[in-house]
Formats: structure tokens, C-alpha cells, sequence
């Protein structure tokens, strides 16, 4: 089936919960030690701080079927110079077809123009069979942070 990517705008964060509820739930699968977290964790949480933040500095790309369903999605912030890849979610049966690329390219070439000189992407405790993907496009791992659990 043939697809598109397409820019939304932050009023139209609500088109891509179905999917970010799928991310969490993998995340609740493959976490180790922070369950509680994602079982705790909604959507209206983890778009708060995108909601609040200037249509310059959120980037939100969304892959479409021609049928209008949509299949993934991939959102980027800035905050001065500093660059986040902050969530990437494909549905399973369009995974190893280059469209994740296409998404992380995209960020990449906005994070180039909005002149960011430091670009990130948070991976979850149990998902790091993620980050051969993420090697592809020039990220690697430089710092691990604990969280002390239970505060």
C-alpha cells in the first residue's frame, strides 16, 4: 500500500494517540524495572510540554496510507541549540521498509536548519534492541542515567 508523511501541527497531537498508546504499551512490555511507570504514564502526560511549546521549535511527521490510517509518527523538539528526537513509533507491518529513516532523516535536516550543535534520542531501559537502527543515522550511546525508583 502506498504512504505519505506528512507535517501536523501541535492542535492536532490527538491524531497520533492510538499510536503512542501502542509505543507505551511496548515500553510497559520491555521494561525492566520501571513498569509502574508506564502503566501510570498518558498520553496527555507525554504531550503536556509539547502542547505548551512554539510551533518553531516541534517538528510532528505522521505516515499515512493512502487509505488516511494512520501508521506512524516521529516528533522532534529544540531548545536553543539542543535537538531531541523525542518519540518514533512505526507500526509493525511497515517496520524494514525505510520509512523509520525517512522519519529520522527528516528530524535530522530540521535539527540541521534550526542550527542545533547537540541532537538526542532517549531510549527506554529494555528497548535497546533499538539502537543499531538509531547507529545507522550516527547515534551511539555517551552516557547512561539510574533513576532512583520509588520517588
Amino acid at each position: 500500500m502506498n504512504w505519505k508523511i506528512e507535517r501536523l501541527q501541535r492542535h492536532e497531537l490527538d491524531i497520533i494517540r492510538p499510536l503512542w498508546e501502542k509505543l507505551n504499551a511496548m515500553h510497559l512490555e520491555d521494561s525492566r524495572y520501571f513498569k509502574e511507570h508506564f502503566r501510570s504514564f498518558t498520553f496527555e502526560k507525554r504531550t503536556a510540554a509539547f502542547r505548551e511549546s512554539r510551533d518553531d521549535d516541534i517538528l510532528i511527521q505522521i505516515v499515512l496510507f493512502e487509505d488516511g490510517r494512520a501508521v506512524g509518527y516521529c516528533i522532534s523538539t529544540v531548545d536553543g541549540v539542543s535537538g531531541e528526537l523525542d518519540s518514533l513509533y512505526l507500526e509493525e507491518e511497515c517496520r524494514g521498509q525505510g520509512i523509520g529513516g525517512l522519519l529520522v532523516e527528516g528530524c535530522i535536516a530540521w535539527f540541521n536548519d534550526k542550527k542545533c550543535s547537540r541532537v538526542v534520542v532517549g531510549i527506554a531501559d529494555g528497548h535497546e534492541s533499538v539502537f543499531p537502527f538509531y547507529r545507522k543515522f550516527g547515534f551511539y550511546p555517551r552516557l547512561t542515567y539510574l533513576q532512583l525508583k520509588g520517588i
